[in-house]
């Protein structure tokens, strides 16, 4: 076999190879002959039939596959002997038959060759931060809301009540809806988005009816309503006063926690200890994330490559929203796709050049926080264990870690103190 390679772009490969033409005829004659003891023809001998008949009939068809099958073989050693990465086969053809050998010609895009992976310079911040009782107070306080009680008052409405209406509204001469009214139970107060008819419910008691004009948020679950604005009906049938349960250690019953409010803070404090540290856990990625993109954003990558991200993350954002709002585009995804698959080669070179291979440890920490946040942990280890795919999921987690682990340990990393609110804000 021979072969040639020549750059056609920058990522681009043209790779000619040649077979010696004997080599075809062997496996053709080969497999015509496994065809004769095989086929049965009417008017021969179950393995007696010619094998002149056999190649007239079936001659083409074998050459053809052996042809096929012979480009995909040898292709795959072209690469590994020509020590290729290859991202994907653009075109792969055969040319035309020449005397004493077979010649075909593939269309490769290869990743780019990677650079030393330096990361003295990124520039990290790291947050530290804990959480403190009062944190636990505000969380106890959250719960407290969840399970807060409503109560009918006689008053108007004020900042906190409920308020239980029914409205009907009129744009552009149509209702909506157009028959009956629409039921809301807003609590005053609480919506950024709808200041508007808080401010019309506002001093309003049950029975009191009111119109005004509203514009509705983008956001309003009636789309016939949504970004409109409107002359209003408003009925309102019942205020509302909320009351808030006592911490106690029925209050912790409700939550499952037989032991009391005791038990109930130690778990309430344990779940927030474990959302700083993942908050944290991803501020430091995101950081080391944004200094290889910042430092190697103009590395080239295969356009198939992008391509099939794309393509992916379109497939997985369309079984997330149910199959709904028709078939999304590839394109929608270029951008993201470009900084998945950039960060991917980059992370896996780094882990190279500095020899960090899946610590076991590492993946077995990592199976235990996972499972720690259910019921069973047990029950889900087993699950994981028996399922290759969900562990490679937590192996290449685990990679990540490390990879991050090793770039902090040679970035410059500055600590700042904040407080555990501070550490869980989205930058």
């Amino acid at each position: 076999m021979q072969v040639s390679v020549e750059n056609i772009g920058d990522l681009e490969r043209r790779m000619t190879v040649q077979v010696p033409s004997d080599e075809i005829e062997s496996q053709v004659s080969g497999r015509l002959n496994e065809l004769r003891r095989e086929v049965r023809l009417k008017g021969f001998r179950p393995g007696k039939v010619p094998i002149n008949v056999i190649r007239q009939r079936y001659g083409q068809q074998v050459r053809d596959e052996v042809l096929q099958q012979t480009m995909q073989s040898r292709l795959q050693e072209a690469i590994g002997e020509q020590k290729l990465r290859v991202a994907g086969v653009t075109r792969l053809e055969p040319q035309p038959e020449s005397e004493g050998s077979f010649e075909f010609v593939a269309e490769l895009e290869v990743f780019p060759e990677m650079p030393e992976i330096a990361v003295e310079g990124i520039e990290i911040i790291k947050p530290e931060a804990t959480v403190e009782a009062s944190d636990v107070d505000d969380m106890i306080q959250t719960l407290r809301e969840q399970k807060r009680s409503w109560s009918a008052t006689d008053r108007g409405a004020e900042a906190g009540d409920r308020v239980k209406a029914a409205f009907a509204a009129e744009v552009d001469g149509k209702r909506v809806p157009e028959e009956g009214t629409q039921d809301i139970s807003p609590v005053i107060g609480q919506s950024e988005q709808f200041k508007a008819l808080d401010e019309a419910l506002t001093g309003l008691k049950a029975g009191d009816q009111k119109t005004v004009e509203l514009t509705f948020p983008e956001s309003f679950q009636n789309s016939d309503l949504a970004g409109e604005t409107a002359q209003v009906e408003l009925e309102v049938e019942a205020v509302e006063v909320s009351s808030l349960p006592e911490v106690d250690d029925a209050f912790a019953e409700e939550f499952g926690i037989e032991e009391g409010v005791d038990k109930l803070r130690a778990d309430v404090q344990r779940n927030l200890e474990r959302e700083l540290k993942q908050a944290v856990s991803n501020r430091l990625k995101q950081a080391v994330t944004d200094g290889l993109l910042n430092a190697y954003g103009d590395l080239s990558l295969p356009a198939s490559s992008i391509q099939q991200e794309a393509q992916q993350m379109a497939s997985q954002m369309q079984q997330q929203m149910g199959g709904q709002g028709g078939q999304l585009s590839a394109d929608m995804f270029k951008e993201q796709a470009e900084k998945r698959l950039r960060l991917g080669l980059l992370f896996g070179e780094f882990a190279r050049q500095n020899e960090i291979e899946i610590d076991p440890e590492r993946v077995d920490a990592k199976l235990a926080e996972v499972a720690e946040t259910y019921e069973n942990p047990s029950q889900i280890i087993e699950i994981y264990r028996s399922d290759e795919r969900l562990m490679d999921q937590l192996e290449n987690l685990a990679l990540e870690e490390q990879v991050v682990d090793a770039i902090l340990q040679k970035a410059k990393v500055e600590s700042k103190t904040m407080s555990f609110k501070k550490a869980l804000e989205q930058e």
